[in-house]
């Protein structure tokens, strides 16, 4: 068997390079390492071109295409090799030295296309990462219990592109993941794609650290959430069992969260987020009869309400 494996970065030097020293040190090892460098301009680029690495190769993307374009145009290429499988990871999940070991021991003799490891950040198990479909029609997720990690396997429904591993066949069969949707629900859409194929089999001992902060029960709004609403609707119009009733209660559920917000920022509670948080409902309600269109202008990385 031959490994790929795909790592998108974008700004994150350092995260890369100790990304990439993980990928180096596999006891099973890869066949190729395909960096997709999403137009940095922290020095990445040239850290990158001076690496000399068999198995290394870089694609330059000439803007930031956001990392659902950036997964895209990787697996493109990945789709071109001679790999059977291919890794789908960002600049800072950090895979064990086992990590392929202990994934293609439990290809051997096994009928499943897709694979993943367990998600720990700092130190914890990150459940976030490996869900199952709870509701069809509403297509709402629940994360995997985390008694499950303490067998050898479990089997889910939706994986985060944080450590999955597909056949390179089944991308050929499927298609990319849609580079439109720019950032988040890109993986959520292409697991929804393939499950008719394959669900996913998450070997318990292929371990990653997931360099990042641990998710919040009150996350601040940024401008990831516009993406996120946008993209959800799209995957609700094309994978729930009702389409109607989803988008009907997408809508009820937004123009609710835009009445509590707006009464809330009456009373100065947090104002400036909640005025900001209205705008994004509002703008993917008024847009949300087109599909999504990649970045949009209104919500560049970055922006954000003023605290």
């Amino acid at each position: 068997m031959k490994f790929g494996v795909i790592i998108v970065t974008y700004n994150r030097l350092s995260l890369l390079q100790e990304c990439l020293l993980c990928a180096f040190d596999q006891t099973v090892p890869f066949h190729r390492i395909l960096v997709v460098d999403n137009h940095s301009t922290d020095g990445t680029a040239q850290y990158l071109d001076s690496i000399d690495h068999p198995a290394l190769s870089v694609l330059h993307l000439p803007e930031n295409i956001g990392g659902a374009g950036g997964f895209a145009r990787g697996l493109k290429e990945m789709a071109k090799s001679d790999c059977d499988w291919v890794l789908i990871i960002d600049d800072d999940a950090m895979i064990s030295p086992i990590y392929m070991e202990e994934i293609s021991r439990a290809i051997v003799g096994s009928r499943y296309l897709a694979y993943s490891g367990t998600v720990e950040t700092e130190g914890a198990i990150d459940g976030s990462h490996r869900r199952l479909l709870a509701n069809r029609c509403l297509m709402t997720y629940r994360p995997v219990p985390v008694s499950a990690y303490q067998g050898e396997s479990f089997v889910y429904d939706v994986s985060t592109f944080c450590g999955l591993v597909l056949k390179t066949s089944l991308i050929r069969r499927i298609g990319l993941p849609k580079a439109n949707y720019f950032i988040w629900f890109d993986d959520t859409e292409y697991c929804l794609r393939f499950r008719k194929y394959s669900r996913i089999l998450n070997v318990c001992g292929a371990k990653l650290n997931h360099r990042t902060v641990p998710p919040s029960p009150h996350p601040v709004t940024c401008w990831k959430n516009f993406y996120g609403f946008r993209n959800a609707i799209d995957i609700g119009r094309r994978y729930s069992s009702h389409p109607q009733i989803f988008l009907a209660y997408t809508v009820c559920n937004h123009l609710a969260h835009i009445a509590i917000d707006g009464a809330l920022a009456l009373l100065g509670n947090r104002r400036p987020e909640r005025l900001y948080r209205m705008k994004i409902y509002r703008d993917v309600l008024t847009g949300m009869k087109k599909p999504p269109d990649g970045m949009d202008r209104r919500y560049p990385p970055g922006s954000g309400f003023q605290k």
